[in-house]
């Protein structure tokens, strides 16, 4: 009784009648681990995140150039930027015990950009970019880079810390 009254809420939140899932008794990180027993695979993140998302840049959102939103918050508001869908996209494979990281990568030109990188059954390395998924194959970040960006100069994984990101592992163009 219980398991069909949750999956009636959910249902009822991500059909936009509920504004926040925690706001009615819902536990944010159940709900994340029920979203993430439904989408189970890359593929099937993308097209929860192109069904159910807006992109908008976070100075039209939150009129600042760069805010990062938890998954809770993005999963609540339904709109962001490409770090608020990578983050979300990482929180759901890795509770799918898919090797997930969000990638921030840098380029020439002022180029920016944060995906959600995820490793492979054979080690290597694809994107979900937004709501798309991009098998890259890579062997190494510093290739994944390369295929993402020909003029990237500096990347990494990131992590959320409070409304930005921080850098954990980086990597630098070579030659």
């Amino acid at each position: 009784m219980r398991t069909r009254w949750m999956a009636g809420l959910m249902s009822l939140w991500l059909a936009g009648v509920l504004c926040t899932p925690a706001a009615h008794g819902f536990p944010v990180s159940a709900l994340l681990d029920r979203l993430a027993h439904r989408y189970t695979s890359p593929h099937a993140v993308a097209k929860f995140l192109r069904m159910e998302f807006a992109f908008q840049r976070d100075l039209e959102l939150f009129g600042e150039t760069d805010r990062w939103q938890s998954p809770e918050e993005f999963l609540s508001r339904r709109m962001g930027d490409c770090e608020d869908y990578a983050l979300l996209a990482r929180e759901l494979l890795v509770r799918n015990w898919i090797t997930a990281y969000v990638f921030s990568l840098f380029g020439e030109a002022g180029y920016a950009h944060t995906v959600c990188v995820f490793v492979d059954t054979h080690g290597l390395y694809n994107v979900i970019d937004q709501d798309t998924v991009y098998h890259f194959r890579a062997p190494t970040l510093e290739a994944l880079a390369s295929r993402m960006h020909p003029g990237w100069t500096v990347g990494g994984v990131v992590e959320q810390a409070g409304t930005r990101g921080r850098l954990v592992k980086q990597i630098t163009r070579s030659g």
